[in-house]
């Protein structure tokens, strides 16, 4: 495309016809000077704008404002009029951001095996993801509703923490820390992160060779003594084994990993009985929490369990020691399928009393991928293997299991441990040679019994592979305690090798330089004291001794296991809290991804890690800068402390979800009947503040969450509050009306419904996706649009929500204004003359309006994605004072540069009302950064006479003045255009800015 595709309406509005592609539906238009349309053509705004014109119901034109730029799906800046009675509604014309993973992370499944999250773009549907359910405590999965996939420029996030786990995302990907979810570019170093140690193994897909025909289980059947001389029992079984497709059975089958599983844990703590030789029973042991996953299990594969059964169990056994009487209360299930039993034992199952039989691992498994083999030895080792404990506080002894049989079948007990100790090579996992135990001999009432038994050696880096890659099934005590171990012993080894390397480097040093105090201040830190180091050069003692022997001891102050459980456990589950040690940003061009889970819970744990609406708010004042100008910079200190600006900065107010709803529905009308602002406030608002169709309910508890503390906060990016002073009046009788005067004093605020509204938007984009595609057939040419017809449920639910963000950054608003009057009162005194509100209006907003289009009243939902309002004279949605001129219309412009008052007109009809949301950007904030410090823009605006109050230089060098159009260009575009028109020119005397 270029210029001569498009056709001048005027010097400022230019159409770009629908005859341009097929499926635009109306023509496209922007706003635009000549000079402006030639910028336009460096990014992707103009083919964004080209495909807002294929949405099904648009009417008349796909609108541009003259600060369009690239965003994701529309332009920012662009506007749509959607007919209701047959259109859509989309989040991807109200604005957000798709958060995403590098295509390397690696995501956990259901079986706890992992991919990459690049190749589950190409089995998503097929493919069930670790989730964590925060309400009950408990890991589980789900299956996923929706994949995304986009392209990232130029940077990404890479953070590393304290035990190793390193993560790369884009800066708005949520993760969980311990004060909820936190965007990426919100963590700093020293933040904490939740983590779950355990990693699994790599998926592979398995083979479709056969494990068990039809014609071999019969003939296994025969060995059992079933036959069809007892009726029709074969055939019984072959039909239940075929209708739940267990039979005939293959590596590739879906019920193949539950069945791994099953038959590990009856190898150890399970049992297969024949009664009679007839009807067959599995009976399971364990702990009531891992009964029930068992229960779930034998559902799976389409059988009923038992009830869990408890009773008291009285024993008596005879070892090599002495003999022993005790008492135990035994939970158990059992499942009366002869089906499900003939099929574990065809397969290789031992049944009966397993210390009376011989058997090993049927040769079969040794052929399966290493997940699914894992499932098989991590299920017997929730059963028989010994639960991870320490020995000294701080080392851990061996795990180990034993297996008892009968004597004289000491070689094939010696057999079935060596097929166990092939299967951990498959792990590199070390194992023990194996050992006749003289203290497991027993003597019951299944006679005598010999105990052989091997052990996980007990180094540091063999224990953390085990317990990171294959662990516990069926056994969640054990399998917390793993998790916990391999953290903690990762922890333990990084402390080791650190203090190994500065022995070696100081006495390295020490022989060539000879300086120990010099050398040793680089050395230091917290697990390496001056008297480690000094005792690594001239003590001989432990230090030097140990030195000679191998690895130094770990620190005095690490803490014990128990301490460290204490601290750092997250629940009873297994998570761990781990530091952020490094967080940078690093370039990055390539595919990003994400996808949504089927589950409220929202989260996913990948590299280990558990994984907007705005607006502007003027607020006058009675002074003039002469008055004020003595207490600006006082004034603009206050405003910071009172106004918590960054983006993890909350407010000391956190409300419950109960008063979260009431803002949700409530707007800033719930905060004004609290006391937080005045009905004039209300009266001086867009809707007054309050959007009636909002529905809390419509919002998920992760939005709310994110949004409960964050009432009366600013954010960052281009949100900001500035001292102003009104420099020039374009319209007298306006600027009466609305109560401005030269050299006027007001407060600009611009910010929205923070985490809260972001969340709603990406909640729902995620939900549309699938819905768009697969339910309702709507072919646009870029799925970010996400769609719904408006009138379906679904639609209504988000134009519900959508609404309920409004209301929450109105409320947002107002609750600053109100801490913005308390500095004020501060600085200037009690008496002092208030600030009153001149309006209130968003920029990201869906409304339903109606226009006369084509010559007949028609309803429309408005979709506006960085752009305002801007209602004309006698519009009965003004409020009543200023109904004779227009709606304000407030449009900032960049950090240190003007911004303008302007109001709606008659002629801005064409544009639904629409007009420009502020500058627009020309660059990302990445190459602004690049292009400028922080310092640098400080100093620039310091040298005009503007005070700079910021967080951090980082979020000033984003927003610099070069990183955005000049914002009197833009105004000049729409005031031309008859859009708006230029009522007053404002400029900064003071910045108040977020990170």
């Amino acid at each position: 495309m270029d210029k001569k595709d498009f056709k001048k309406i005027n010097d400022y509005l230019w159409e770009i016809p629908k005859s341009f592609r097929s499926d635009m539906r109306v023509p496209a238009r922007i706003y635009a000077s000549e000079k402006m349309l030639d910028d336009i053509f460096r990014d992707k705004s103009i083919e964004q704008i080209i495909n807002v014109s294929t949405l099904p119901g648009i009417q008349k034109y796909a609108l541009a404002m003259p600060d369009m730029h690239e965003g994701y799906a529309s332009c920012i800046g662009g506007v749509a009029a959607i007919r209701t009675s047959d259109g859509i509604i989309s989040p991807g014309m109200q604005g957000y951001d798709i958060n995403c993973l590098a295509p390397d992370s690696k995501v956990l499944l259901e079986n706890s095996c992992y991919t990459t999250i690049k190749k589950l773009e190409r089995a998503w549907q097929e493919q069930r993801i670790n989730f964590f359910d925060f309400k009950k405590g408990k890991l589980k999965n789900a299956n996923l509703v929706s994949f995304l996939k986009r392209y990232n420029n130029p940077t990404i996030y890479k953070i590393a923490t304290r035990s190793g786990q390193v993560i790369e995302a884009t800066s708005d990907h949520p993760i969980q820390t311990k004060e909820g979810m936190k965007e990426v570019k919100l963590l700093r170093e020293g933040d904490f992160v939740l983590i779950y140690p355990f990693r699994g193994v790599k998926y592979e897909i398995p083979m479709t060779k056969t494990i068990l025909t039809e014609e071999k289980f019969k003939n296994i059947l025969k060995k059992l003594g079933k036959d069809n001389s007892q009726g029709h029992a074969v055939s019984q079984i072959l039909n239940q084994l075929k209708s739940r497709n267990l039979l005939p059975l293959r590596f590739n089958s879906p019920a193949l990993p539950v069945i791994l599983k099953i038959m590990g844990f009856i190898f150890g703590d399970g049992m297969i009985t024949f009664i009679n030789q007839k009807k067959g029973v599995l009976h399971f042991y364990a702990r009531t929490e891992d009964l029930q996953e068992i229960q779930k299990d034998i559902a799976k594969l389409g059988f009923s369990p038992s009830k869990i059964y408890s009773r008291l169990r009285h024993h008596s056994i005879t070892t090599f020691y002495k003999n022993y009487r005790f008492s135990t209360t035994e939970h158990s299930i059992k499942n009366g399928s002869s089906a499900l039993a003939a099929l574990l034992a065809a397969l290789g199952t031992p049944y009966g009393v397993k210390s009376h039989q011989s058997y090993r691992v049927p040769k079969w498994i040794f052929d399966c991928p290493l997940w699914q083999k894992r499932l098989f030895l991590a299920s017997f080792f929730g059963a028989e293997l010994s639960t991870p404990s320490t020995l000294n506080k701080y080392n851990f002894y061996a795990l180990q299991f034993s297996v008892q049989k009968k004597d004289g079948l000491e070689d094939n007990v010696k057999l079935l441990l060596n097929d166990f100790k092939k299967l951990l090579r498959d792990f590199n996992v070390q194992t023990s040679h194996i050992q006749e135990v003289s203290g497991y001999r027993y003597s019951g009432k299944q006679g005598k019994t010999r105990g052989f038994r091997i052990q996980i050696k007990e180094n540091a880096e063999n224990s953390i592979k085990f317990f990171e890659t294959i662990g516990y099934e069926y056994n969640l005590k054990k399998q917390k305690e793993a998790c916990l171990a391999a953290h903690y012993l990762r922890l333990k080894l990084k402390i080791v090798q650190a203090r190994t390397k500065a022995r070696k480097t100081v006495q390295s040093l020490y022989q060539r330089k000879g300086d120990f105090k010099k050398i040793s201040e680089n050395l230091i830190d917290e697990y390496v004291p001056e008297q480690f180091l000094y005792h690594s050069i001239f003590k001989d003692n432990r230090w030097s001794l140990e030195s000679r022997r191998g690895d130094p001891r770990i620190a005095f102050d690490f803490p014990s296991f128990k301490e460290f459980k204490k601290s750092s456990a997250f629940r009873d589950n297994g998570l761990v809290w781990d530091k952020i040690e490094r967080i940078k940003k690093i370039p990055y061009a390539d595919f990003v991804y994400d996808f949504t889970i089927n589950n409220n819970n929202h989260n996913f744990i990948a590299n280990g890690f558990v994984v907007s609406n705005c607006g502007m708010k003027l607020l006058k004042s009675e002074y003039s800068e002469n008055e004020i100008k003595p207490h600006l910079d006082k004034l603009a200190t206050e405003v910071q402390k009172e106004v918590p600006s960054g983006l993890g900065r909350g407010r000391q107010i956190k409300l419950s979800t109960q008063e979260i709803d009431k803002i949700l529905e409530g707007g800033a009308k719930f905060l004004v009947k609290r006391g937080y602002g005045e009905k004039e406030d209300i009266e001086n608002c867009e809707s007054n503040g309050r959007l009636e169709w909002a529905d809390a309910s419509a919002v998920s508890s992760h939005a709310k969450n994110r949004g409960r503390d964050q009432v009366g906060t600013l954010g960052s990016g281009n949100h900001f509050m500035e001292v102003q002073k009104v420099v020039e009046i374009f319209n007298e009788r306006a600027s009466k009306i609305f109560g401005l005067f030269k050299d006027q004093i007001v407060i600009m605020i611009h910010c929205g419904s923070r985490g809260l509204g972001h969340q709603v938007c990406t909640d729902y984009l995620r939900e549309f996706i699938p819905l768009m595609l697969n339910k309702y057939k709507i072919k646009i040419p870029d799925r970010e649009f996400a769609c719904v017809p408006f009138n379906s449920p679904e639609g209504q639910r988000a134009l519900a929500a959508s609404a309920a963000a409004a209301n929450y950054a109105w409320a947002n608003r107002q609750m600053i204004a109100h801490f913005v009057r308390k500095a004020w009162e501060s600085v200037l005194g009690e008496k002092t003359s208030p600030l009153i509100a001149l309006y209130d209006v968003a920029h990201n907003i869906i409304k339903k309006e109606k226009y006369l289009i084509d010559g007949k009243e028609t309803e429309v939902a408005v979709h506006r994605k960085g752009a305002t309002r801007a209602f004309p004279p006698l519009h009965p949605e003004i409020p009543e004072k200023y109904r004779e001129v227009g709606q304000p219309v407030l449009i900032p412009g960049s950090m240190g540069t003007a911004s303008y008052i302007l109001v709606g007109q008659k002629e801005g009809e064409t544009a639904f009302y629409s007009t420009c949301h502020g500058a627009g950007r020309t660059m990302s904030r990445h190459e602004a950064m690049r292009r400028v410090s922080g310092q640098d823009v400080i100093r620039e605006l310091a040298s005009k006479g503007i005070i700079v109050k910021c967080w951090s230089s980082r979020g000033i060098a984003e927003e610099a003045p070069i990183a955005y159009k000049n914002i009197h260009d833009v105004v000049e575009v729409v005031h031309n255009a008859g859009l708006s028109k230029k009522v007053a020119k404002l400029v900064p005397l003071a910045v108040i800015k977020g990170e």
